[in-house]
């Protein structure tokens, strides 16, 4: 989602979506009021946090499908468990650098291959148990054997017997063969410390169950209590390690109708809306509401289609590069999003080390469409099916532009929105034509997208919802995640971007301009043009 993580980062992935292709996406009146039948109840003033400095309202209309961090490529959860669990080093801020978090500090050999960590003596787990190497090699261990999102992310690069613990609080984690963006990884959602003492409950899931609704973190935040559809509340972590969150309780809501959150942020109820849920026009339409402040930063979103390159007649290079052509880049860019997307040809976002400007760009041609399909024998046209997650407006509307233009080629295509969940669920396991989501990289490396995007080991839940597989493409990410030397890299992952936007697996119309709805008294909000979907609570204030 993002794949945004479709999705894998969705699907992913939310990707996405939150979803943008991301891997992600999602989407009363007065205090008291509920609306049980859209699965959406307001809780009373008391816990809406209005002029209550420790009570912060968030609303979102993508739900969270579970909170295992080792096991879900949904951006969604990941906006919780970044709060609830902490990482070895961490992304702070608006830069794209890692900073030490459990570990104090690092050294690294010099054949690149062997780290060793310090850790902060003084970490515990939200039960009182310290944070210890014994700990860091469990969750290491665990997310490998899991096999999901996270796994995607150290194949081939750790293994269950990279980990030697020297003493409680110092661990060195040697290499299967040199990772260039190994310690970028390190500070992902994927790579979460969890307590051992999951191990307790492993179950025959190895606790994906008991982790799915629970917390076992050292994060600056406790999961309070989770009402599903409604609301998520986290409640500070007094006795953090580090530095206590001046927010005592946040309140996660899922508010289905965008258009019902602004009226609560506009009447002062939540404090905050999900970037991904309001149009560009609406935020357009609330610049200078008092008390309202529209944050804009430059982001590393993609929207992103992906096409089922196992389902016919979308395993034809043809078809697929006809879909690109029918695609109204310049409408979606200016009409939809009204100049807070641009132009992208492939998954690595401008701004970040490997894209590449020179890759083929499709233009909105629908007579080249034609004749791609016509030399394809499908002139004649065919149906198409493409699936959204519910309540996202700007994806609806690209949807519809697709719609009337892919039926000027002879394309009939049926828009099926799914819940969030529903959404992850059936395009990570393939049950989808084409898909339309978002996708932000959690660390700013190509390897992060092109890996998921890409690799044919990350099919379906690592994320790569085109289940594309290229051999080539396949040795090519091989080799980049093991180079060290960076001007080969970025020759690596430009041609990786060429082969890709040769056999189109996906259509991008548009890397995104992030753009976040609150009000002028939240203090401490960032974003970071990686994780645009991550709301840094334990930072935040109310003033």
């Amino acid at each position: 989602m993002t794949k945004n993580r479709f999705l894998l980062k969705v699907i992913t992935l939310g990707l996405v979506l939150l979803l943008a292709l991301t891997g992600c996406n999602k989407y009363n009146q007065e205090t008291t009021t509920k609306e049980t039948e859209k699965g959406n109840t307001e809780t009373p003033a008391k816990s809406q946090g209005s002029g209550n400095p420790d009570v912060f309202n968030f609303a979102t209309n993508q739900d969270i499908p579970h909170l295992d961090p080792h096991g879900t490529a949904a951006n969604t959860s990941f906006r919780v468990t970044y709060m609830l669990y902490d990482r070895l080093v961490t992304y702070d801020g608006t830069d794209t650098e890692v900073k030490p978090q459990l570990a104090e500090k690092w050294d690294i050999s010099e054949d690149g291959l062997t780290y060793t960590f310090y850790l902060n003596k003084e970490a515990k787990f939200h039960d009182g148990t310290p944070v210890t190497a014994e700990a860091v090699k469990y969750s290491f261990t665990r997310a490998i054997e899991v096999g999901k999102s996270a796994a995607g992310q150290f194949d081939g690069v750790i293994n269950k017997d990279s980990f030697e613990i020297v003493d409680d609080h110092t661990i060195k984690i040697k290499l299967e063969k040199p990772f260039a963006p190994f310690i970028k990884t390190l500070g992902t959602v994927y790579a979460n410390i969890v307590n051992p003492k999951l191990a307790d409950n492993n179950g025959n899931d190895l606790g994906q169950t008991y982790l799915a609704d629970k917390d076992m973190g050292s994060g600056p935040f406790v999961l309070d209590s989770w009402n599903r559809g409604q609301v998520l509340v986290l409640k500070a972590n007094e006795n953090y390690w580090g530095e206590v969150p001046k927010l005592k309780t946040v309140n996660i809501k899922i508010v289905n109708e965008p258009s019902t959150a602004r009226l609560m942020l506009e009447k002062g109820e939540i404090d905050q809306i999900d970037d991904t849920m309001l149009s560009p026009d609406v935020m357009k339409q609330m610049e200078g509401t008092d008390g309202i402040e529209i944050v804009k930063s430059p982001g590393y979103q993609i929207d992103d289609i992906s096409i089922n390159m196992e389902k016919k007649p979308l395993d034809n290079v043809k078809v697929r590069q006809a879909l690109a052509h029918a695609v109204n880049y310049d409408s979606i860019n200016n009409d939809i999003l009204l100049g807070a997307g641009k132009r992208i040809g492939g998954i690595i976002p401008e701004g970040m080390f490997g894209y590449n400007p020179d890759q083929t760009m499709y233009d909105y041609d629908l007579e080249k469409a034609k004749a791609l399909l016509k030399e394809a024998g499908l002139e004649k046209g065919f149906d198409l099916e493409i699936l959204i997650s519910e309540n996202n407006e700007v994806r609806k509307n690209i949807a519809v532009m697709l719609q009337s233009d892919f039926k000027k080629i002879g394309i009939n295509l049926k828009i099926k929105t799914l819940a969030w969940p529903t959404f992850l669920e059936t395009v990570t396991s393939g049950g989808h034509q084409l898909a339309l989501a978002a996708w932000t990289p959690d660390y700013a490396d190509p390897d992060y997208n092109l890996w998921y995007f890409a690799h044919s080991s990350s099919k379906g839940p690592g994320f790569n919802l085109a289940f594309y597989d290229n051999k080539k493409v396949d040795d090519l990410l091989v080799e980049g995640r093991k180079t060290v030397d960076e001007g080969r890299r970025d020759e690596i992952y430009k041609e990786v971007q060429k082969i890709m936007s040769e056999e189109v697996p996906y259509i991008f119309p548009a890397q995104r301009l992030v753009q976040a709805a609150k009000r002028t008294w939240v203090k401490g909000y960032e974003i970071n043009p990686m994780n645009t979907w991550y709301v840094p609570f334990q930072k935040m204030t109310k003033e």
